[in-house]
């Protein structure tokens, strides 16, 4: 029987925060201020790449819930964003402002990697810009209509009525609470930690845009540059539900893990890092083949620098050539010196051994 191991997060996690800062962003969108929460592995690294895979969390999540993607990845040469999204209260206005806050960062490529509710969000801002800058996406625990998750929201218009605690509360009854593996708990206590720290409007937003009824039907996107990674035992979303993105993308690479729950980025980071490094390899992005190139070509130019060097310094002039005889000859005077006077030391070490004898 597989024995699992802790994933001691909360040592971990307080780690992480002591080498990278949270950075933000403040723009408006819709004559309203929004503030962008979001680790930039740059501080890292000092890798400022004009290619990123940016990270989007579900409805339950910070940017922090990616911190251990954000280590292993950098340590490969991967520049990798956590996004923490402000409230927004329509999926339009996500897309809107999830554009704006990309403008800003001014990255070139972008590959987006959307956890759960993340990942709808993730389709449905490409459906809404069809934006260049993508050249791939991560889908994991996702789905392709929030059709079923209308019931979430059944206040409605009242949800400004409704307590944070009451919020708070429902969204964790979602959460297994008995019966899971050691490294599945680990990550829903760190989760729980997470909810808590919340506050209304944030929670309520997120809760609309989940229980808004909508779907993604047409998606002009190339199914090969799409990765699906599904775990087994999910329970937040139904696993008739998650497979049904892999339908939507038939030719696309579909990963399945054993374990992992709700949160696997948490519980089971060493295969979800695996299959993220897999996904972007094969979407033309390897930094350790770039590293290699770079490494490659800076010897070439130190060799060729080299030969130039010594073709140069053999159209010597007629004065050098006189100069380089005479070193010659000094050389081999100098030489025939240390020759002969260690052959004297010899003579005379042999007569000293001599006289001891007689």
């Amino acid at each position: 029987m597989t024995k699992f191991e802790p994933n001691n997060l909360e040592k971990t996690y307080k780690s992480f925060q002591e080498e990278v800062a949270i950075n933000k962003i403040s723009l408006i969108v819709e004559n309203e201020e929004k503030v962008y929460q979001y680790y930039d592995s740059t501080g890292l690294s000092n890798n400022s790449t004009n290619e990123a895979i940016i990270m989007l969390h579900g409805v339950p999540g910070k940017c922090q819930v990616f911190y251990q993607q954000i280590v292993a990845l950098t340590s490969r040469g991967y520049r990798v964003i956590s996004v923490e999204y402000p409230p927004f209260w329509t999926l339009f206005s996500f897309c809107q402002g999830f554009h704006e806050f990309l403008n800003l960062l001014e990255i070139e490529k972008i590959h987006l990697f959307g956890l759960g509710f993340g990942g709808y969000l993730v389709m449905k801002y490409f459906n809404s810009t069809n934006d260049k800058r993508i050249k791939s996406l991560i889908l994991c625990n996702s789905f392709v209509s929030t059709r079923s998750f209308a019931k979430f929201n059944k206040c409605g218009g009242m949800i400004s009525w409704v307590p944070v605690f009451w919020l708070k509360r429902k969204l964790l009854k979602t959460f297994p609470q008995k019966n899971v593996l050691l490294p599945i708990a680990e990550a829903i206590d760190f989760m729980v930690e997470i909810v808590e720290k919340l506050d209304y409007e944030e929670l309520a937003s997120r809760i609309t845009m989940f229980g808004y009824e909508d779907e993604i039907k047409d998606f002009d996107f190339d199914p090969k540059k799409v990765t699906v990674i599904n775990s087994m035992d999910s329970n937040f979303v139904p696993r008739k539900i998650r497979e049904k993105v892999a339908n939507k993308f038939p030719n696309c690479k579909y990963a399945k893990i054993k374990f992992g729950g709700d949160f696997p980025q948490l519980s089971n980071p060493q295969e979800i890092n695996m299959h993220l490094i897999v996904h972007l390899r094969n979407n033309g992005w390897n930094p350790d083949q770039i590293l290699l190139k770079n490494q490659i070509k800076l010897k070439n130019n130190i060799i060729e620098q080299s030969n130039s060097s010594v073709t140069s310094s053999s159209s010597y002039n007629s004065s050098d050539s006189e100069q380089d005889e005479i070193k010659k000859k000094n050389s081999f005077v100098h030489q025939k010196l240390i020759f002969s006077q260690r052959k004297e030391e010899n003579e005379d070490e042999n007569e000293n051994e001599k006289e001891k004898e007689k």
